[in-house]
């Protein structure tokens, strides 16, 4: 991918002393660094590579609830910020000019085992409690029970369908644009972006060393660097609080254009996602074990197989891009968002796991409030305590 370079950008670090430096330039430190700019920091973002070229330049998008059966703090905090988020990219697109490809456009699960259909009455039942009945632009959320595939061009009929899920609070967002228009608004609002720049260390005052050598001294630092956050701050953390998980997904152009308001496919493992730009996504994968993290492989290929079988309209669909990336994963399982105790002026954000593009902003409120003292209320597995307790 990448998103386009910014005038801005370049990757030898000067001598002056920002407020804030946010190491890493995915969907999580850009939001980190939209808000810093909001409350007047003076902010510095360093990536590595291009905006964009790390887990959060794919192109899947979804933005699914948790089940709403056995309701807790995790799932209520994935809620609001799926909520929240119609209103932020509303916003975003106001302030650029730019779409982010945002469609509430539900999701569809087919039902294949009476054990499913049983587990979906007791979701359907569970959804009525704990979901809202409208979105923030006031269109009606709900969870049905369909006694067929409600479109056999979009979802293949079958003689074992019992039912299908089909809920209308699921949404998805073009990963790339949305990552356009948030460093867009960074720029605009004097964010300062360095591409190809990496950082070597990082040490407990937060001073940052360079891989040419050079150091910057900020105020406080966030790594938002994704699964390379873990290894980068081992050296202060003592143990590993996370790894990479690669994922493998695909970018299909079908044959006869599909509507984009198709509602997100999930179905034997497999996300299918119609995009307004008329191209359907496909994934992914998850690997903990994988020799090359941005290589594609037979693992794709049977995916783009299954989806073909899934979805009657992408049978002789060009394959335009296959993709494959790492996503990070913390130890305890949830994202991870906190000072580290050994170093006060150093704050983690990061191990979302296919959930992050939707409550990115709300990691970035607890990371900037990590650093003014306005803290963020976090569900108690997002601490960062319970991530040292888990890998230790």
């Amino acid at each position: 991918m990448s998103a386009a370079s910014h005038p801005n950008s370049h990757s030898t670090p000067n001598t002056q002393s920002p407020d804030l430096v946010i190491v890493g330039g995915g969907i999580v430190g850009l939001w980190c660094a939209e808000r810093a700019a909001k409350i007047g920091l003076k902010t510095v973002l360093i990536e590595k590579g291009r905006i964009g070229d790390g887990a959060s330049g794919g192109f899947l998008g979804a933005l699914m609830p948790h089940q709403p059966v056995n309701w807790i703090a995790k799932k209520e905090f994935q809620l609001d910020a799926l909520m929240s988020l119609e209103t932020e990219v509303g916003a975003l697109e106001d302030a650029t000019g730019l779409t982010c490809g945002y469609r509430r456009c539900g999701r569809l699960m087919p039902i294949y085992t009476e054990n499913k259909l049983r587990q979906s009455q007791t979701w359907q039942s569970a959804s009525a409690d704990n979901w809202p009945t409208r979105s923030p632009s006031g269109g009606v959320i709900n969870w049905a029970l369909l006694p067929d595939t409600p479109n056999t061009d979009w979802l293949s009929p079958d003689p074992s369908l019992l039912a299908c899920d089909f809920d209308t609070l699921s949404a998805r967002v073009n990963p790339r644009a949305m990552l356009q228009a948030l460093a867009t608004k960074c720029t605009s609002t004097k964010v300062e972006i360095r591409e190809s720049t990496t950082v070597r260390t990082i040490s407990k005052d937060g001073t940052l060393t360079f891989e040419d050598g050079n150091m910057l001294r900020p105020g406080h630092v966030i790594v938002a660097a994704g699964y390379e956050a873990f290894d980068l701050l081992k050296p202060l953390t003592g143990i590993p609080l996370g790894f990479g998980v690669k994922g493998q997904a695909a970018l299909l152009q079908p044959r006869t254009p599909v509507s984009p308001d198709l509602p997100i496919i999930y179905a034997r493992g497999t996300y299918i996602i119609s995009h307004d730009n008329g191209l359907v996504a496909i994934g992914s994968t998850s690997e903990t074990v994988f020799d090359h993290p941005r290589s594609v492989d037979g693992e794709l290929e049977n995916l783009i197989q299954n989806a073909r079988a899934l979805c009657p309209c992408l049978d002789g669909a060009e394959v335009v891009e296959r993709w494959a990336g790492v996503r990070p994963k913390a130890v305890g399982r949830e994202p991870v968002v906190g000072t580290l105790p050994d170093a006060p002026n150093v704050v983690l954000a990061s191990g979302g796991f296919k959930i992050t593009f939707g409550i990115a902003h709300r990691l970035a409120d607890a990371a900037l409030g990590a650093i003014t003292g306005r803290l963020v209320a976090l569900p108690p597995k997002f601490d960062i305590a319970y991530h040292y307790a888990s890998g230790t």
